[in-house]
């Protein structure tokens, strides 16, 4: 192993240290002179890498996280569970639509005339002028939040759990005194099942393995932001927020509608309904109500659109090409691929097939999740070389010809193709169709996420078992901390120097990394 004094770079071809003829790594800030316009390159901000050979392996985010960055004490974690628990929906598609849709209930509660404008966008569509509108302004709204640096992010998630339950309270709370103070009479609470034996205990499997479809994703994702910790401790608190904050949320929701269905006679899953329903008497009061709701609301869509989909899949996609997309890059990425690629007006218009989907694809989470587990706390009991992970050519490359670790692929793919028949039946019968699925691939669908979970984690440990890699075994840990905090004290008094040469504003100060 490198040292803090003199750290070795690997040979790109063979992995093997390379003593000379390796590329100087870029100087904090720096970025390449190719450039397409002024003021912008191509290449990414580079700092000095603890461990990759060249700035093709990595960035200054896609690099462990150095002591600086790590700002995230037990509190941040809570204000992060709470700015995800409280929702209205956990995916990007339908949180910048449902923003829209907040966008359009706040323009319309100050201009009533707003709802009124002449439609010019074909029928069938799923979305008028005015949504549309709605839609743009929310979309531009987000990007500067988007911008935000990972290090700062968690201050915005402190004041979203803070507004998060005032406005879902105000809904559940007016809602309930309109119903007369009572939900008893719904129901949603009074009527008991219609089904009994067998048939019920699938179904609520079923249903379990719909709720497991968002927790999953969760789960899968949670290293994305457990690594900007300041002590590993730290996120520990995870483990009681999680369950807790998610079982309240869910919880109110029912409750609010089923005051929903005494207090305006239909059932109200969805809270932008309920205030939308406030302007409806025409008062100031009610517009205004309306107008501090949408506001409440289209802060709850931000918190999510940054804490659970942009920054995640920023991370996916910055590990595809980090010499030129960072995390900033990949969360407006992601941004402009959910609210224009995938036409999100539309699916939500005839969202029965989309929303199955999202439903069932637990069954390939649950392998991905499993093997992680088994590999890391099984397989390995946590001895991990970090520098190896940044080294195209060291021990985790598994084979030199296909640089794939054959045991996790053929796990994966036990775990996740028995239920795939089930799979595609649901999103066929929520589509009013048919399909050949016998019974018993319906009911293995139904205990998707189980299934597969347990049954690529398990044969991922017999696969390692039997079939050892041997050459990835190892008996300490090497995570490299003494080259990662000597590095990061080097970048951290350059970036003091270039700030000495400038004056900074405090908006720059916001988004600076």
């Amino acid at each position: 192993m490198a040292t803090a004094d003199s750290k070795t770079f690997y040979d790109d071809k063979n992995g093997s240290p390379a003593n000379s003829d390796y590329v100087e790594p870029t100087e904090v800030g720096q970025v390449s002179r190719r450039r397409r316009l002024p003021g912008f390159s191509l290449e990414v901000r580079q700092e000095e890498s603890s461990f990759a050979a060249t700035k093709n392996a990595s960035n200054a985010d896609f690099d462990p996280i150095p002591p600086s960055k790590r700002t995230w004490n037990w509190g941040a974690y809570v204000a992060y569970w709470m700015a995800d628990a409280w929702a209205v929906s956990n995916w990007e598609v339908v949180q910048t639509t449902t923003g829209g849709q907040c966008m359009t209930v706040l323009l319309t509660a100050i201009w009533p005339s707003f709802a009124n404008i002449p439609n010019h966008i074909p029928d069938g569509e799923g979305i008028k002028t005015n949504g549309m509108i709605g839609f743009v302004l929310y979309f531009l709204l987000q990007l500067p939040f988007l911008c935000i640096p990972y290090t700062k992010v968690q201050y915005f998630f402190a004041f979203k759990s803070v507004i998060a339950p005032i406005i879902f309270l105000a809904v559940f709370g007016d809602t309930l005194h309109k119903a007369g103070g009572s939900i008893s009479s719904s129901t949603v609470i009074s009527q008991g099942t219609t089904v009994s034996g067998s048939v019920l205990a699938w179904a609520f499997f079923a249903n379990l393995n719909g709720v497991l479809g968002n927790y999953a994703t969760l789960g899968l994702n949670i290293a994305d932001f457990s690594r900007y910790a300041n002590k590993p401790s730290a996120q520990n608190v995870q483990a009681f927020v999680i369950p807790v904050i998610f079982t309240i949320v869910g919880l109110l929701g029912i409750f609010t509608a089923a005051a929903a269905q005494s207090a305006y006679g239909e059932i109200l899953w969805n809270p932008i309904d309920i205030i939308s329903l406030w302007m409806k008497s025409g008062s100031h009061g009610g517009r205004a109500a309306a107008a501090f709701g949408a506001i409440g609301l289209i802060i709850v869509t931000l918190g999510i659109n940054i804490s659970a989909n942009s920054i995640s899949a920023a991370n996916d996609l910055m590990a595809f090409c980090p010499r030129y997309i960072n995390i900033r890059r990949g969360q407006l990425l992601a941004a402009f691929i959910g609210s224009w690629g995938f036409v999100p007006w539309k699916i939500l218009a005839s969202a029965a097939k989309f929303l199955a989907f999202l439903g069932g694809y637990t069954i390939f989470l649950g392998p991905m999740t499993s093997i992680l587990m088994t590999d890391y706390y099984i397989v390995r009991r946590g001895n991990v070389s970090v520098p190896d992970m940044y080294n195209f050519h060291g021990m985790y490359r598994y084979s030199p010809k296909f640089a794939s670790n054959w045991r996790a692929v053929v796990a994966f793919f036990i775990g996740c193709i028995p239920p795939l028949p089930g799979f595609v039946n649901n999103i066929v019968v929520a589509g009013n169709e048919k399909t050949t699925v016998s019974l018993g691939g319906q009911h293995l669908f139904a205990i998707g996420y189980i299934y597969s979970f347990v049954a690529a984690g398990v044969f991922y440990w017999l696969f390692n078992r039997f079939f050892p890699h041997t050459p990835s075994i190892m008996d300490h840990p090497e995570t490299g901390e003494d080259i990662i905090a000597a590095n990061d004290a080097k970048n951290v008094e350059k970036k003091r120097a270039v700030r000495a040469e400038r004056r900074t504003s405090v908006v720059q100060k916001i988004f600076e990394v």
